[in-house]
């Protein structure tokens, strides 16, 4: 070249790579400077690294080594680091030592969002997707398990030391190390009883909540056998144990992930939840390792930050977040709750779309009102529009993007990751929605 050349050139004026650094210029970053003392080496600006991973996992590039790599390879890379290539260490130090500014960055995001006319609310709709923790199954253990290897481990030890005082009675040369099998077998019994605990501790904690649960359900049918004089129909609710269930799970790995079921059998994994409006745009995120979405639904709601555009008139989900409890709380938040009380039938949608409206009666419990809701035609027209909005949501996050993994271990960094998978999608979808 004879000429200095200009990166700026090189990239399209409409790129998702300009879109994504005018949104960080953006974001208050006073906090993170302060957090740099002076000293050492010329530290990379944050605010190119936060860029840097933005775009990274909004084109699908996760890893930090390969994100290192494309500021070689890719022009749209290039252009957000200035053309400097910080390694995969100060990329993925970045990364892990500012994971508590994610989720504040995630609110900022969307409401620069609405200072641009792209995220308003009304109805909102709710689900959760499995995503693999950075954990192998392979490397969990049953309680049942955990319960027969401890014995065993004692059993063992009980022997060895038999075997020592034998030795040293005897003093007679022996092919076994004792010392060295005595403080294997101890190291491993001291994991397998912390192990053990913590499994007993995830079931008191089970306990509390199924605990209530069972008392409201109880309550209820109480006050309807009090109304109605007769027996409530169905099967009475089976009290709850404290007892861990001898298929509870831990993990080595990363203790705090979970077997879930998915679409592809059972995995290591934590759960994503995502609220998303009906322009497709997340306005609330959070992850943990609860497999059953029952108990998600109104933290779903409280997850959508304040000061966005609109009041949340109704939320909408899918029977896995069905409870007359979840019902009723929505509605004292002044919230209209759609939840489909059954698993959708496929190929049901003539049948669904023939299925004439229920006239209103004075229905004594919310699930029969909630029936009411869903067979009106206002209720099938916003149930309908959930495969429209959240569903395709988690297939451009896992098919387009390619997230199907966390990088990090245990719950409050895979929670602040996925917050981050969330604003790059965010950022994307703002760019296209400003394109269209």
């Amino acid at each position: 070249m004879l000429m200095p050349y200009d990166l700026c050139d090189w990239l399209p004026e409409r790129h998702l790579a300009r879109f994504v650094v005018d949104v960080v210029d953006k974001l208050d970053m006073r906090w993170i400077y302060n957090q740099y003392q002076g000293v050492g080496s010329t530290a990379y600006d944050p605010r190119m690294l936060l860029c840097l991973l933005f775009y990274g996992y909004s084109t699908g590039v996760f890893s930090s080594r390969k994100i290192e790599s494309s500021t070689y390879d890719s022009v749209a890379f290039r252009f957000v680091t200035g053309n400097h290539h910080p390694d995969h260490d100060t990329i993925s130090e970045f990364r892990k030592r500012f994971l508590g500014q994610i989720k504040g960055w995630f609110k900022e995001i969307l409401l620069i969002g609405k200072e641009l006319g792209l995220v308003k609310l009304g109805n909102i709709y709710i689900d959760g997707t499995k995503v693999q923790a950075n954990a192998s199954r392979h490397k969990a253990m049953s309680y049942e398990y955990i319960q027969k290897l401890e014995k065993q481990l004692e059993e063992e030890i009980g022997k060895l030391l038999d075997l020592a005082a034998a030795k040293d009675e005897s003093e007679k040369e022996s092919d076994l190390d004792i010392p060295e099998e005595l403080k294997l077998r101890k190291d491993r019994l001291a994991k397998i009883q912390e192990a053990k605990k913590v499994v007993e501790q995830r079931a008191s904690e089970r306990y509390q909540k199924e605990k209530e649960e069972y008392d409201a359900k109880m309550e209820q049918r109480k006050q309807k056998k009090e109304m109605t004089g007769k027996n409530p129909r169905g099967k009475e609710p089976k009290a709850p144990t404290n007892q861990p269930n001898d298929k509870d799970q831990y993990n080595f790995t990363d203790p705090e992930s979970r077997i879930m079921k998915t679409s592809r059998g059972f995995d290591q994994c934590y759960n994503g939840q995502a609220v998303v409006n009906d322009d497709m745009v997340i306005v609330g995120a959070y992850s943990n390792s609860h497999a059953n979405d029952k108990q998600e639904f109104i933290p779903a709601i409280e997850s959508v930050p304040e000061g966005l555009s609109g009041e949340i008139s109704t939320a909408v989900a899918d029977t896995g977040y069905f409870s007359e409890t979840n019902i009723v709380d929505c509605e004292q938040k002044n919230i209209a709750p759609i939840i489909s009380t059954s698993r959708e039938k496929h190929n049901s949608f003539l049948n669904n779309h023939l299925t004439q409206e229920l006239e209103p009666t004075q229905s004594i419990t919310p699930v029969e009102k909630m029936v009411q809701k869903l067979k009106s035609k206002v209720g099938k027209e916003i149930y309908k529009k959930r495969k429209q909005t959240v569903e395709p949501v988690f297939g451009i996050i896992k098919e387009i993007l390619g997230f199907r993994r966390f990088s990090l271990r245990g719950e409050a960094k895979t929670d602040a990751e996925w917050s981050l998978v969330c604003s790059a999608y965010n950022l994307k979808r703002f760019f296209k929605m400003q394109m269209a």
